[in-house]
């Protein structure tokens, strides 16, 4: 084990199966030309990219964690979830159906993104947001490419900062699954739960009773995270007994804010989280 580099993995990555712009065997190549030993699939409320993923990995030999960020609801604010370790049990019944459901409510999102654009003068359709995504899930990202093909606007940064943004004028938010109960259906799968980013979230007050309802572990390495919260969130894991994960977040060159290789999380803590992935399915036995 002496040879595994001590900064090795990252846990948090996006393909082209939600608003990433890699494919997943061009993610895990850009994995081993960085030296990563370990990195987690981790797309949008989808696993649909998951087979290509480690399919991949075997051929480059990197390890690929099969993971999901499932979008959640805490409290009238978007929560994002991270589920690792979830191999094939994403067939469960009850997490297939919180997906497919997810899945669902975003083409309904898209039309209603659509709608509102055409009422501010923009001959958008839904073919065309759709012909922006290959695959897998759509969201945001794929309005904006829509917008750029047309012409509307020069950039994706430019058509969410003049309409696709909380507060601009073609926002459309979406009904989200209830945080609590996406624990316990990564929980019933098989999973690792792990609360996504939770500086963006600013609510720290209620981590406490998430891990008394079974969450894992806190995403406490973050390229927005400041120095200060890492710091914090590390004390918390370790004052609640939850595991301490960490990754770029990164979306690909589309995305840039994000950048792969920015974090790399040391391997004992990949461990860890193994470690507790198997002690749950013994506790399930």
């Amino acid at each position: 084990m002496s040879n595994i580099p001590s900064s090795s993995a990252d846990l948090h990555l996006h393909t082209r199966y939600s608003d990433g712009g890699w494919t997943p065997s061009e993610l895990v190549q850009g994995a081993a030309k960085l030296g990563f030993v370990t990195i987690a699939v981790t797309d949008h409320d989808t696993l649909d990219g998951i087979a290509e993923s480690l399919a991949a990995g075997v051929k480059q030999g990197v390890e690929v964690i099969a993971g999901v960020e499932i979008t959640c609801n805490l409290d009238g604010m978007e929560a994002h979830l991270l589920g690792y370790f979830l191999g094939d049990t994403w067939q469960t019944p009850a997490l297939r159906a919180v997906l497919d459901r997810a899945k669902q409510l975003r083409l309904e999102r898209i039309e209603q993104f659509v709608a509102r654009l055409h009422q501010l003068g923009m001959q958008l359709s839904v073919a065309d947001v759709m012909a922006c995504s290959d695959c897998g899930t759509t969201g945001r990202l794929h309005v904006a490419l829509a917008l750029q093909r047309r012409g509307v606007v020069a950039n994706v940064e430019e058509a969410f900062t003049r309409f696709l943004r909380r507060g601009r004028p073609a926002f459309v938010d979406r009904p989200r699954i209830d945080l609590a109960v996406a624990i316990g259906h990564i929980e019933s799968a098989g999973g690792v739960a792990v609360l996504a980013h939770p500086g963006l979230l600013n609510r720290d007050d209620q981590i406490e009773e998430l891990a008394t309802l079974g969450l894992d572990g806190l995403e406490v390495w973050h390229p927005r995270h400041s120095p200060a919260q890492t710091s914090r969130y590390l004390k918390m894991t370790e004052h609640l007994g939850l595991l301490a994960t960490g990754g770029s977040d990164s979306h690909g060159p589309m995305r840039d804010e994000f950048v792969f290789g920015s974090v790399r999380l040391p391997q004992e803590r990949v461990e860890a989280l193994k470690r507790r992935a198997t002690d749950s399915a013994k506790t399930r036995r």
